[in-house]
């Protein structure tokens, strides 16, 4: 890895929203505290991000930052003006009590669009095993109220759909992804082959009243990694997902869409050639600068390389450059995310240091030319949420959600405009 020498990170503002939280997720600590705390296990436990599960938080354009999760089979949206505690009450999105998938893959997710509605998405588990249904709900009074959860899917009984991903445009068209088995279980009724699940999207452009007939992005995808999308300086989503290319390696796809709203071509990202009958469970991540630069960062166990790597397309997707690898092999690097913002780019992840699991960040000024050396900004000796970066257009955070100290911001460094 090329470095651009010491990476000087403004971490001292490190505040916990919520205490013992988290269920489910994959940490490794040998002395891991797994009980949940004593309010959080009455069936009626008022909601609060000390029960809180797979804790997702967003940035509206005002600063105010909106934090989603689950608890006790229903979704909650809370709002904090000062990201160091709640400043509303969590106002229920969920209508009746729904399986709700606490995957980390799979979360709860809230985007606040660029008009003030905050719209959300979860998945509800399906009854035949890794199936599910995606929801959507949206608040058009500044998270007060949430209209009752819909299936985005326009099957006639929404049955296959898991692992959306969800962005808003600049002219405030809604987009949504996600992996769905409808050809898969129609492959099998007729007894044809199918590899993995599918991809499939759907947009809205009535704010979220109405969502357009479901679109087939691809065949062939990995059935259970998230989905990654974000939208370019010309407003469209690039997506990209863990696909299965012949004969059966599961190496990373990218699409952009079209302008009328039809897929585009699909890139393979690297040639991993990871060959696995399965899914890993270990998405990509995706964020596009204003000048049209896309950074994608991924998980590999393929015969070409292992490990967590980072890339970027100077050419709108048509080609990546050499795959950088992240953190140390030996250290279970994993879940990486990337955000691009102001002159920027920043990558973070998590490793295990055979006691606790770390976080750790990078940036580059040079739109991924060049690297910082790894900064060491967080540490748990329980389990561990994947960790995740946002700004509110004056700083860049880190979310880490974990058992023993809840739902964390970290303050990394002040967003840099060129």
């Amino acid at each position: 890895m090329k470095t651009i020498g010491a990476f000087v990170l403004m971490t001292a503002a490190l505040t916990a929203l919520g205490g013992e939280a988290l269920a489910q997720h994959a940490g490794h600590s040998k002395n891991a505290v797994t009980a949940r705390p004593a309010e959080c296990l009455a069936a009626e436990a008022p909601p609060s991000l000390l029960c809180a599960e797979v804790p997702s938080p967003a940035f509206d354009a005002n600063g105010t930052l909106w934090i989603t999760w689950a608890q006790g089979n229903h979704v909650y949206v809370a709002a904090s003006q000062d990201a160091k505690q709640l400043s509303t009450p969590p106002v229920r999105v969920t209508v009746d009590a729904l399986p709700i998938d606490t995957n980390g893959e799979n979360r709860p997710k809230v985007i606040p669009a660029p008009n003030g509605d905050l719209y959300v998405t979860f998945t509800a588990k399906g009854q035949k095993k890794f199936t599910g249904v995606v929801y959507f709900s949206r608040s058009l009074d500044g998270g007060k109220t949430f209209s009752p959860p819909k299936p985005v899917s326009d099957e006639a009984v929404p049955t296959s759909q898991r692992f959306d991903v969800m962005r808003v445009g600049p002219d405030g068209r809604i987009f949504i992804a996600w992996l769905d088995k409808r050809d898969l279980f129609a492959a099998k009724k007729s007894q044809t082959p199918y590899r993995g699940a599918a991809l499939y999207y759907a947009v809205s452009d009535d704010r979220g009243e109405t969502f357009k007939t479901n679109t087939k992005g691809a065949d062939h995808s990995c059935e259970c990694c998230r989905v990654a999308m974000a939208i370019d300086r010309d407003g469209l989503p690039v997506i990209v997902w863990r696909h299965v290319f012949e004969p059966n390696l599961r190496d990373h796809g990218v699409m952009k869409l079209n302008a009328d709203g039809s897929p585009g071509r699909v890139v393979r990202l690297s040639q991993d050639n990871w060959a696995l009958d399965g899914c890993p469970h270990h998405g990509p991540a995706i964020s596009i600068t204003d000048d049209g630069i896309w950074h994608v960062t991924w998980f590999t166990d393929g015969a070409a390389r292992q490990g967590q790597f980072y890339a970027r397309s100077m050419d709108g997707g048509q080609t990546f450059s050499q795959p950088m690898r992240l953190g140390d092999d030996a250290r279970q690097t994993e879940h990486a995310s990337v955000l691009a913002t102001g002159d920027r780019v920043y990558v973070i992840w998590k490793e295990f240091s055979g006691e606790f699991d770390e976080l750790f960040v990078i940036q580059s000024a040079d739109q991924g030319r060049t690297w910082s050396m790894p900064l060491r900004v967080g540490t748990t000796a329980d389990v561990s949420d994947h960790p995740f970066l946002i700004e509110n257009h004056r700083w860049v955070y880190a979310s880490w959600a974990t058992a023993l100290e809840g739902l964390r911001l970290f303050k990394i460094a002040p967003v840099t405009v060129r």
